[in-house]
């Protein structure tokens, strides 16, 4: 349902603002969601809903419809956003019946949350503890996801946080993201870019940009996968402590140009991580090739990577012959 007794300043569905108000009984839902996926137009379901009444009224209505997909022999794909506040009991059973489950944060602090989200509860005991407890029960249940290949919290917690409400700035982001990702153990972190919404109480406000929710997600990927840190980021932020428009990887070596260029086969796999242009898949083949043979020339990093990525990467890397022969793929 979009129908709300919250006011958080941004939302198009908030209790203060005409709109037409809608709802859906969880057994319609239910059944609209497994016909589409029979007919195979759908592969999952995304569920979340603005909050009416208490938060364990509002999660059970969801679980219904959850309750009653998986008992129809939908095995797709369940993402479910719970509800601040909402207890433990439901959350456990949320995670037996989801694929992914998250709550979300809003902010990445508590004062910009109570600015933006003013009765949605308590920052720390309705949003982040509540968090804590869907990792922990996703962890719980580990052990259950053999049988079926579906469920159980496979895909982990998530959360999201709106980006450009007010004058936060990145480092704010980058730093709650990288205590989410590294000490509370959430799988993903998703950032909404700001959008003025006509009657409330931000819709002058200048919308966020694109490039910054794109920049975000970029150098949360670094933290999550990478191993480069929030204070590594802090040193290629503007004065506004904004991330640049610009690949913070990229930006990162360019300002880090000691660690460059790297022997190719003694790096290990989170330095190689670190060079432009390499991602997890192409740094496993590295590794993988020079088990066998050592990567001597640019055209054995061609067979490995193709000619136009190995060419890119040749300004960080040292190779014992770096030169372009006859050898070496055509571009």
């Amino acid at each position: 349902t979009n129908k709300c007794t919250n006011n958080c300043t941004y939302c198009p569905f908030r209790a203060k603002r005409k709109t037409q108000r809608s709802e859906w009984k969880p057994e319609k839902l239910a059944k609209i969601t497994l016909n589409l996926w029979k007919a195979q137009k759908i592969k999952g379901l995304f569920l979340s809903s603005s909050i009416p009444k208490d938060p364990d009224t509002v999660v059970e209505n969801q679980l219904q419809v959850l309750r009653n997909l998986r008992k129809s022999g939908f095995t797709g794909y369940i993402h479910i956003k719970l509800m601040p506040g909402v207890g433990r009991h439901l959350i456990a059973e949320a995670v037996e019946l989801a694929d992914r489950i998250g709550i979300n944060l809003e902010a990445p602090e508590s004062e910009i949350f109570q600015e933006i989200c003013p009765d949605k509860g308590s920052y720390n005991q309705d949003i982040i503890k509540r968090l804590k407890w869907i990792v922990a029960e996703v962890e719980k249940a580990r052990e259950k996801r053999q049988k079926p290949q579906y469920g159980f919290g496979r895909f982990g917690a998530d959360t999201q946080m709106i980006v450009g409400a007010t004058e936060d700035d990145d480092l704010q982001h980058l730093e709650t993201t990288e205590w989410l990702y590294k000490r509370l153990g959430v799988s993903r972190v998703y950032y909404s870019g700001f959008e003025p919404q006509p009657n409330t109480p931000l819709e002058n406000r200048k919308p966020c940009p694109r490039s910054r929710t794109r920049r975000l997600y970029q150098a949360s990927f670094l933290i999550r996968d990478y191993k480069i840190t929030a204070e590594e980021l802090a040193q290629i932020l503007d004065d506004r402590l904004m991330l640049p428009d610009v690949d913070p990887k990229r930006a990162l070596a360019r300002l880090n140009r000691h660690l460059f260029p790297l022997d190719v086969n003694q790096a290990t796999y989170y330095e190689l991580l670190r060079i432009p242009g390499i991602g997890p898949k192409h740094a496993r083949e590295i590794l993988s090739y020079r088990e066998h043979k050592p990567i001597m020339r640019i055209s054995d990093l061609e067979r490995v990577l193709g000619a136009h990525l190995a060419r890119n990467i040749l300004p960080y890397v040292q190779l014992k012959y770096d030169k372009l022969t006859s050898y070496s793929i055509k571009p």
